[in-house]
């Protein structure tokens, strides 16, 4: 297990790869989250609303039903999208309980809370009512592209968030800290899925062309030039193995590491021998390039000191102790000229996260047109909402930044 993920590094998705872009790609690898939290971030982040929009929109009225302690209805509907009522209550339903969930009860709270972050309710309803808005046209859109997803295919991401996430158990106990049920994350998957149909159906991603990789590479060196290629054996040790095991564990590793020096082993038919990283023994204890993945600080640590064909000596981590041998090296001086200097892995990486931002791009300008094709109206805001607080004499909150002197 030389990587934070499941034994091997695996082929990055178009979303993983549309993160990297975004991020550049700057030492990640410092900066954790755990791999339960990000999976569920992936569904809450693109649907925060789905849950409160898909059943009622199906209606063609946006209304809810649960009760108001606290505070009054005023009725009346805040937005119409292509026919669909938006209600008001809707609205204030959903402001309301935010201001709850996050302790704002108090007027001069909420107040607060609005002017720190450069809101007033108006500004806060139009938010709110956009994003509304938007789920209610892409599920009309996803209707008229013919867009459906089986609960065959839903019940396969759930598995496959569940075993990534280290079981059934654990993720579903994680998804409760969110506010999430099985069934309500279910239906954040079915939608998530619709929505990536709907993707694909109106701005289907097609391969890059060499010279669109080339481009992107040398715009983008930096995160791929001197990336290494390495094949990793294992020791495994236990989180609460005794003194006695690790040192066993060690000297184990030393007799593997002696026998690959001395000639009595090459390094692929140690990793037959010895290692317990049972992922990548199967291919001989490759596990990829390090500029595609993310591996433990002193494993990445121990691979940048070694050239081509070089073997480390005994590495130790939180998974035991490993031998690692750098098999391949990317470097160009200057700029990549041709595609074919560039590693397969790598260039099928790079056309992966070239293909995703084109898509990406066609998506989000075929989803503005949509918008600006729809029939929407806003009614104004009722003055009498709960929500309508006075900001009146409030400022900001001093920080620590903003309080400083030049």
């Amino acid at each position: 297990m030389a990587n934070n993920k499941k034994n091997t590094a695996p082929e990055p998705t178009p979303e993983q790869q549309a993160r990297a872009v975004a991020d550049s790609r700057q030492k990640a690898r410092k900066v954790r989250v755990s791999k339960t939290v990000k999976i569920i971030l992936v569904v809450i982040g693109v649907l925060a609303m789905v849950l409160s929009v898909s059943a009622m929109a199906c209606s063609g009225i946006m209304s809810q039903t649960e009760g108001t302690k606290g505070y009054k209805l005023t009725g009346g509907v805040a937005a119409t999208i292509n026919g669909t009522n938006l209600t008001e209550d809707t609205v204030t339903k959903q402001i309301m309980s935010m201001r709850t969930s996050y302790g704002y009860t108090k007027d001069k709270d909420w107040a607060q809370y609005l002017v720190d972050n450069d809101l007033t309710p108006k500004k806060y309803r139009k938010q709110l009512i956009d994003s509304y808005t938007q789920q209610i046209l892409l599920q009309q859109a996803q209707k008229e592209n013919g867009v459906t997803v089986s609960d065959e295919e839903v019940e396969k991401a759930w598995k496959d968030a569940c075993k990534s996430a280290g079981g059934a158990k654990t993720f579903k106990k994680t998804l409760k800290t969110y506010g999430y049920t099985e069934e309500s994350y279910k239906s954040s998957l079915e939608e998530n899925l619709a929505q990536q149909k709907l993707k694909d159906a109106v701005a289907p991603a097609s391969n890059p062309k060499d010279s669109e990789i080339v481009s992107y590479l040398n715009e983008n060196l930096s995160n791929y030039n001197d990336a290494r290629r390495s094949s990793n054996i294992l020791i495994k040790v236990d989180s609460d193995a005794s003194d006695e095991d690790k040192a066993a564990a060690k000297a184990k590793a030393q007799e593997c590491l002696d026998k690959i020096k001395s000639g009595e082993l090459s390094f692929e038919d140690a990793v037959e021998q010895y290692s317990d990283d049972t992922g990548s023994k199967e291919k001989k204890g490759d596990v990829g390039w390090d500029k595609l993945t993310t591996f433990v600080d002193s494993y990445q640590t121990a691979l940048e000191g070694l050239n081509k064909g070089d073997v480390s000596d005994i590495v130790e981590s939180t998974y035991g102790y490993h031998i690692i041998k750098c098999t391949d090296y990317f470097h160009v001086d200057g700029q990549v000229e041709d595609v074919n200097q560039v590693p397969k892995a790598i260039k099928k990486y790079v056309s992966n996260v070239v293909k995703t931002q084109a898509s990406g791009t066609a998506y989000s300008a075929w989803l503005e047109q949509y918008k600006k094709d729809a029939d929407i109206t806003v009614n104004p805001m009722p003055k009498d909402v709960p929500y309508n607080v006075s900001l009146k004499g409030v400022t900001k909150t001093a920080t620590d930044d903003s309080s400083k002197t030049e």
